[in-house]
């Protein structure tokens, strides 16, 4: 995944979205996209209703964490086309689908690890962490017993959060801001340790999603 052009009106980091967008399945870590993994359907059946709820939350935690101009500009985006839709375009070259809380879930830990590696040029490649995450959920029995609304509630959270963390980095790489690039990685490190408790330094991509990094990458970081 390539950091992607997209609308400057987001430049902003939101508050986090509820807990329940919040975290990673339990058995991730354990979970290798292996050929003979077995998976379960993370998609769900979406509801208008409650995606207009979220934007409207959405918007309303912007008014009060950036101003109501922010807020406006957010709206009127939101007004021509869905979050749903605009993050469908950014990740579609990534194979990655709307109503999935894989895929959405997917997008949002490739953004956020390239953000903390500051690996801007790197193309990861999401379809084993794709791969990774479903057989994940699949051994998460909190997962398990989510209803559809739940799923959405989580997959929404996370594109939400994508849309404003992906144009924040954009909009910093495009002016060579050094100072907001380090403020975002480490944004991305502590809220991936702190509500997922997962450290982005210390992963990698690779094909069977994001795995440890070797032991001689990480002594050649800590020479660095």
């Amino acid at each position: 995944m390539l950091i992607r052009p997209f609308l400057t009106a987001l430049l902003l980091l939101a508050p986090p979205l509820g807990a329940l967008a919040q975290q990673l399945p339990q058995a991730v870590e354990n979970a290798p996209a292996t050929a003979d993994a077995v998976e379960i359907d993370t998609s769900y059946r979406p509801s208008p209703s409650i995606s207009a709820r979220m934007q409207r939350e959405f918007l309303s935690r912007i008014r009060w964490s950036a101003g109501a101009e922010v807020r406006d500009n957010l709206a009127e985006a939101f007004a021509e086309r869905s979050p749903s839709e605009i993050w469908q375009e950014l990740v579609a070259p990534d194979g990655l689908t709307t109503n999935n809380v894989a895929d959405a879930l997917t997008a949002y830990w490739v953004l956020n690890w390239v953000a903390a590696n500051g690996a801007y040029s790197v193309e990861v490649d999401s379809r084993p962490v794709q791969q990774q995450l479903r057989q994940a959920f699949a051994n998460d029995p909190t997962f398990l017993r989510l209803s559809d609304q739940q799923r959405q509630e989580m997959a929404e959270g996370y594109i939400l959060n994508f849309l404003v963390e992906h144009a924040a980095l954009n909009t910093a790489l495009a002016q060579k801001d050094l100072e907001t690039l380090y403020a975002l990685a480490m944004a991305a490190v502590a809220r991936f340790r702190n509500q997922m408790n997962v450290n982005l330094l210390d992963l990698v991509p690779g094909p069977n999603g994001f795995e440890g990094r070797p032991q001689d990458d990480q002594s050649a970081s800590s020479l660095d």
